[in-house]
């Protein structure tokens, strides 16, 4: 099992998430101000930090012995082909990163894109039925996703939790 100093990072890194999230959560609905957007790309921050952080777990666990600095979910394959083996685990990453629909690389694409592009694209409802509601924008595609975006959020967190959870056993 991995170093308790690997494990309680990733931890520490949902458990940031969910701060933001919890603070964002709290407050009136938004549209687009700066700390809705702050705690969204916070959030998108925290998440893809713990899932590096999970990447350094799953070095260790996996016995792929790579250096901190070299560690992806590619290289690791590379490492452990070399072995002659293959892990179920990062199939099933690798399987959720490559898949277009799967909320890991939804999120992940609005992460790289919030990081390295622009903003947060949204679209917010006035009037009707979803009054108030706010939805993101896949920043490649530019559909809709379904839901409001803290939901989203929340999910993704959500999802992210049990994915470390399954990593980790």
């Amino acid at each position: 099992m991995a170093d308790e100093v690997l494990r309680s990072r990733t931890d520490a890194k949902l458990r940031y998430a969910k701060v933001h999230l919890d603070e964002l959560k709290v407050q009136p609905i938004g549209r687009g101000h700066d700390f809705e957007r702050a705690h969204q790309e916070a959030i998108f921050a925290q998440l893809f930090g713990g899932y590096a952080a999970l990447f350094q777990e799953l070095n260790v666990d996996l016995g792929c012995g790579l250096s901190l600095e070299s560690v992806t979910l590619g290289n690791m394959r590379i490492a452990l082909k070399k072995q002659g083996c293959v892990s179920p685990k990062l199939v099933e990453l690798y399987k959720l990163e490559t898949d277009p629909s799967s909320w890991l690389a939804q999120a992940k694409a609005m992460r790289d894109h919030t990081a390295h592009i622009s903003g947060i694209p949204l679209v917010f409802y006035a009037g009707g039925i979803e009054d108030g509601l706010t939805s993101f924008r896949h920043p490649k595609s530019l559909a809709e996703l379904p839901g409001d975006a803290i939901d989203t959020l929340v999910s993704w967190w959500s999802e992210m939790e049990n994915l470390v959870h399954r990593m980790r056993y």
